[in-house]
């Protein structure tokens, strides 16, 4: 098996176990008991996680595809997640307005808005060498 094959299946088992425990209890894998709701409740060690595994996964799949392929991709899955949300779109778009400040964008925000910043700049970069 490849790294990316490995890492789509462990994303399926935890896939997989995510949806039967919703489907058995759902407060307890949004709940505090749950031991990955614990690492991530807090904002600096979701953040070094999330940037860890990212990092990971990024390095694996630039070994196969280019960051263009993978920029389509989170596109897709952009999509996925607005299928999913849409439900409660509404809810998520007021709570967006009430909390979702300017001054919060450049304090709470900053860094994933420059990591969204930096790929934009990247893929734009390798979309305009390819067009000389």
């Amino acid at each position: 098996m490849t790294n990316l094959e490995i890492i789509a299946l462990i994303f399926i088992v935890i896939s997989l176990i995510k949806i039967i425990v919703i489907f058995i209890n759902p407060k307890f894998w949004y709940g505090p008991e749950n031991p990955i709701v614990r690492l991530v409740w807090n904002k600096s060690s979701a953040t070094i996680l999330s940037l860890i595994i990212g990092s990971l996964i990024l390095y694996h799949l630039l070994a196969e595809i280019n960051i263009i392929q993978v920029f389509v991709a989170l596109i897709f899955t952009f999509v996925l997640a607005i299928l999913t949300l849409a439900h409660d779109i509404r809810k998520i778009f007021d709570f967006l307005i009430k909390h979702l400040t300017r001054e919060r964008m450049l304090t709470d925000y900053w860094f994933p808005l420059f990591v969204w910043l930096a790929l934009i700049a990247w893929v734009s970069w390798e979309l305009m060498k390819q067009i000389k």
